[in-house]
């Protein structure tokens, strides 16, 4: 909650270049992946990146109200998104944890840098006149980086992490097609 918390006033007084950081999915996303990280088997890895984004949410939604600005239905909405992608996360987690199977841990791989990467792109191309194209471009640098740590870290052929980069092409791809209907 306290993530929650610390967006809604982020998107007040943040500097503009760092404006979308309080108002995007990638952070959530990361934060969920980190709680997700803490849990030691799959169900609490599970468990605990499905619960982080609702309960960022809440923090933030809680803080708007309590600030003046009220409650919107968008809380159901973004909460229900958090429970669907934080539980994704932490399979994500739990993949490349066990690494059963190459392919498996190459989409497990993928998963994180691609909403990131996805995200950028929609930034770049559908609201860069609204906010900060250098957030967007550092927010796809990251995403790049993050996907060649894991790459190099949790994937062992060049298949598996050839079928990685092939996956968060992927996962982007929907992340951005996603993005502009939402």
């Amino acid at each position: 909650m306290i993530a929650g918390v610390a967006m809604s006033w982020g998107q007040t007084y943040a500097p503009d270049v760092l404006a979308p950081l309080f108002n995007s999915a990638a952070p959530v996303v990361a934060l969920s992946a980190a709680v997700a990280w803490a849990g030691r088997g799959a169900v609490s890895t599970i468990a605990l990146g499905a619960a982080a984004g609702p309960l960022a949410m809440l923090g933030y939604y809680v803080t708007a109200q309590v600030r003046g600005y009220g409650m919107s239905a968008e809380l159901v909405f973004w909460s229900m998104a958090g429970i669907v992608i934080g539980s994704l996360v932490g399979i994500a987690i739990v993949l490349m944890r066990r690494r059963l199977h190459p392919l498996a841990t190459a989409a497990a791989v993928a998963w994180m840098p691609g909403l990131a990467l996805g995200e950028a792109t929609h930034g770049l191309t559908r609201i860069a006149d609204t906010t900060p194209v250098a957030y967007w471009w550092a927010q796809a640098l990251l995403a790049v980086g993050v996907l060649v740590w894991l790459a190099v870290t949790r994937l062992t052929t060049l298949a598996s992490r050839a079928a990685a980069v092939f996956a968060t092409a992927g996962v982007a791809a929907v992340t951005w097609v996603v993005f502009g209907i939402a």
